[in-house]
């Protein structure tokens, strides 16, 4: 009986102490929230940093041509998902396997080196010469795809100076 006793008085059974077990409980439930707000932040942040802010850069490569001025106005007149049909097919996740890009799309991406191109926008924002760097990035790309034919022999620079998407879906 003896060992019995002391194993009792050595380890409580749960449930003698309510006042400890309402402090685990509510230290479950401080951990539980914390770990939602942890994923919920960690996910919104992967999101916003997943897409590049091309459209700007786009823009800014082609009104420095009087010969894109038809494209550029075109580009500036489509409204918030549509200026991403240049590259990428309507309607598919951008982040699915190939990111949806159309043959354009695909062109401009063999050339893009967007991991140094994120990091200088990134320190762009506030260095002249990260933006730069920048903006140089995304110029090499798109002057080696607008170079390119599509499917139809027509290079991309000649839909692009007749002021049309590029890209076919």
């Amino acid at each position: 009986m003896r060992s019995k006793e002391r194993a009792i008085t050595m380890f409580p059974r749960r449930g003698k102490h309510k006042s400890q077990d309402h402090g685990v409980q509510l230290m479950m439930r401080s951990f539980i929230r914390g770990g939602l707000v942890f994923t919920v932040l960690t996910t919104v942040v992967i999101t916003a940093s997943a897409l590049p802010p091309l459209p700007k850069y786009v823009v800014d490569y082609y009104s420095a041509s009087p010969e894109h001025a038809k494209y550029v106005q075109m580009y500036r007149s489509l409204e918030g998902e549509q200026k991403c049909d240049s590259c990428h097919k309507p309607g598919i996740d951008k982040k699915t396997k190939g990111h949806g890009l159309n043959d354009y799309g695909q062109a401009v991406h063999k050339y893009f080196k967007h991991r140094d191109f994120n990091k200088a926008d990134k320190l762009g924002m506030d260095n002249a010469e990260q933006r730069a760097i920048a903006q140089k990035l995304i110029a090499d790309a798109l002057k080696l795809a607008d170079q390119e034919k599509n499917a139809t022999g027509k290079t991309y620079s000649e839909l692009i100076k007749a002021g049309q998407l590029p890209g076919s879906n």
